[in-house]
């Protein structure tokens, strides 16, 4: 069942069929499988990815994309994974021009490589000027400038080379305001979770506050309410979902929500991992993955419905991945359609894979089909509309 398509026709009477806008722009979807980035055209309306394009491997496993604001460049993160124990490894961030007719890439300038070592996630300010860096390993962030052009530029000197923000600081954003940079830091058995606030202005970040977690409970991704000060964070050790309002670099707590279907039969390797707030404010989106794919336990996708009065998220979906590890996800530009990208084999030859979902009237999802990815884990996915 893994993988065939839902019959189109039965999937339009299944779920009454949400119309997509015939004005919405052509989008694109990237995605990486081991040393590879691939380019797919989408097309929204019938949940299809068509590739046209596959990029010759990198020297490593792409870990990590961010696209620019613009929409007219793309910075890829690469590392060796696991990293080796007898030498510094190596790490990389590409940089690359997006075609704005097509949305084929194309090499933009030199490569740079951070002395913080791998780059476990990657951002672009709002302005479009700096690459924000979150690095695992050297438990730090840090700021690279970008060039008119799109290209590479230099570091910007911070404070702190490194922050010591404790293991493992998995993400990096700014609200959007851009006045503030969030990092989730996630923690583990012996060391206590995080989320660090820092004040970012022309590309330095001064940390503000370091907001602590109970044992048990750690960040990892989180998300911002389009039109309302509403944080959203999924918190991987803990498996909650938890809501803040945020004002002048202060969260304040407002709900704590399970992710999971059946949190009393949550299986040791369970975690929550990607979040997305859909474009229209109305729901949010949490995937939940199991890291024993041996004997798997929750690999889904929770939907929840934002209140519109106070925030709150309810669960009214959780719906099975159809693969194991569900790491990262996108939403289309457009609003009707979520990608899960399923980063890891499985029992009965399950491969990685991108899983594709029509996002109904109500937020719900409906499965579309899979695509199988034969060349290595995929860490990353990301649908872009064409300038």
């Amino acid at each position: 069942m893994l993988h065939h398509a839902l019959p189109f026709g039965l999937l339009l009477v299944s779920m009454g069929l949400l119309a997509c806008s015939s004005t919405a722009k052509p989008a694109v979807v990237y995605a990486s499988s081991g040393k590879v980035l691939r380019v797919y055209d989408l097309d929204a309306a019938r949940g299809e990815l068509t590739l046209k394009q596959t990029l010759p491997e990198l020297e490593n496993d792409v870990h990590y994309v961010a696209v620019h604001p613009s929409r007219k460049y793309l910075y890829v993160s690469c590392s060796e994974i696991p990293p080796p124990k007898d030498r510094p490894f190596v790490n990389a961030i590409h940089a690359f021009a997006i075609d704005g007719k097509t949305g084929t890439l194309a090499s933009l300038g030199p490569t740079y490589a951070s002395p913080l070592s791998r780059a476990i996630h990657v951002s672009v300010d709002r302005s479009g000027h700096y690459l924000l860096m979150a690095h695992n390993f050297a438990e730090s962030a840090s700021v690279l400038r970008l060039n008119d052009d799109g290209s590479l530029g230099s570091p910007v000197q911070q404070p702190e080379e490194r922050q010591h923000l404790g293991f493992l600081a998995h993400q990096i954003r700014v609200d959007p305001s851009n006045r503030w940079a969030f990092v989730p830091v996630r923690g583990n058995e012996t060391s206590l979770g995080h989320m660090a606030i820092f004040d970012f202005r022309d590309g330095v970040l001064q940390k503000r506050t370091l907001l602590d977690y109970p044992s048990g409970l750690g960040p990892r991704h989180l998300d911002f309410h389009p039109t309302k000060p509403w944080v959203y964070v999924a918190m991987e050790n803990g498996n909650r979902l938890i809501t803040y309002e945020h004002h002048e670099g202060v969260l304040t707590q407002r709900f704590d929500t399970t992710t999971l279907a059946n949190p009393d039969a949550a299986s040791p390797g369970q975690g929550a991992a990607a979040i997305h707030v859909h474009p229209s404010g109305q729901w949010v989106y949490v995937s939940n993955r199991d890291t024993t794919p041996a004997d798997p336990g929750e690999n889904s996708v929770a939907v929840f419905a934002i209140d519109a009065a106070t925030g709150e998220p309810k669960l009214v979906q959780s719906i099975d991945s159809h693969g194991i590890s569900p790491r990262t996800m996108t939403l289309d530009p457009s609003g009707h359609v979520l990608i899960v990208a399923n980063q890891s084999k499985g029992p009965g030859g399950i491969e990685p894979n991108l899983s594709v979902f029509r996002i109904g009237a109500d937020g719900k999802l409906t499965y579309v089909r899979t695509y199988p990815q034969s060349s290595g884990d995929t860490w990353w996915i990301g649908a872009v509309s064409l300038p």
